[in-house]
């Protein structure tokens, strides 16, 4: 039983570390072109771009403002629809989906972790972690003991009935993290998630996502910081809208590991409710 991975564990180094496994990517984008009317004239936000995220791959897209790269976010976490193109997520044709199935989709296979944290004020950080697992039609005991191992997993394991005023933002973003790997989703989709951090509370978020990639989850980034993007063990820069280099690197490997401590006897993911 486990919530940390949708694969067995990877050792670092090996070949299933790198996603090639041989199993259909999660994410698999077809020449993809998306333009917005402005001023009275088109924009060309994506021209062109082709994009495989296998599973179990861990990859940073950066590129500087206005370089496509939150287009392209919003493409991949079904928030938008490209002008042309094609778009599968983990085998499924995103536009051959009506809204309503784009919605579900989105809930089921991927998590969101946003720089702005986006927890619900009024929550505690257990609820905020429930609440999208509520939405995937998880039952309630389930999805409590998931979120309580979840928060456990991120260090949070005391603040569980804290609401977000009571929190750093660090612990926000653990929460947030939290709430995205509840529902075992296939993609986990960070946007500039240490945006909003100092130093020492990035280190420490970036050394979960390096645990939960050695885990065996599907890690897509979006950033600008270099030094964030060193703990990727892919990169992918964009600019004009174009994809303008493609390139495995050895990854930045934090000494401390969490997840290491805490094992892979959790909640069975077979049990998230798709």
């Amino acid at each position: 039983m486990t919530l940390t991975s949708d694969a067995v564990p990877r050792v670092a180094g090996s070949k299933e570390s790198t996603g090639l496994t041989g199993e259909p990517p999660i994410i698999a984008l077809s020449n993809i072109f998306k333009s917005y009317r402005m001023g009275g004239a088109d924009v060309m936000a994506a021209q062109g771009i082709s994009l495989t995220v296998a599973k179990g791959e861990f990859v940073a897209i950066m590129g500087a403002s206005g370089s496509g790269k939150s287009t392209l976010m919003n493409i991949i976490g079904c928030l938008d629809v490209p002008t042309s193109g094609h778009y599968h997520l983990d085998g499924v044709n995103i536009r051959s989906l009506d809204d309503r199935a784009i919605s579900r989709i989105r809930n089921r296979k991927i998590g969101f972790v946003f720089q702005g944290f986006n927890l619900i004020p009024r929550m505690s950080a257990l609820q905020n972690v429930e609440l999208p697992m509520a939405y995937a039609g998880i039952k309630p005991a389930e999805r409590r003991q998931r979120a309580i191992v979840a928060l456990s997993l991120v260090g949070l394991s005391e603040r569980l009935e804290h609401f977000s005023s009571e929190l750093s933002g660090g612990q926000q973003q653990r929460v947030a993290i939290a709430r995205a790997i509840g529902t075992n989703p296939a993609l986990i989709l960070a946007d500039e998630p240490t945006g909003n951090l100092d130093t020492k509370s990035s280190f420490e978020l970036m050394t979960i996502f390096t645990n939960l990639h050695a885990y065996g989850r599907t890690i897509v980034m979006i950033t600008h910081e270099h030094d964030v993007a060193q703990y990727a063990s892919r990169v992918v820069e964009l600019r004009d809208g174009m994809i303008i280099s493609d390139h495995v690197q050895r990854a930045f490997a934090p000494a401390s590991s969490r997840l290491g401590q805490s094992g892979t006897s959790m909640i069975d993911a077979n049990s998230s409710g798709d």
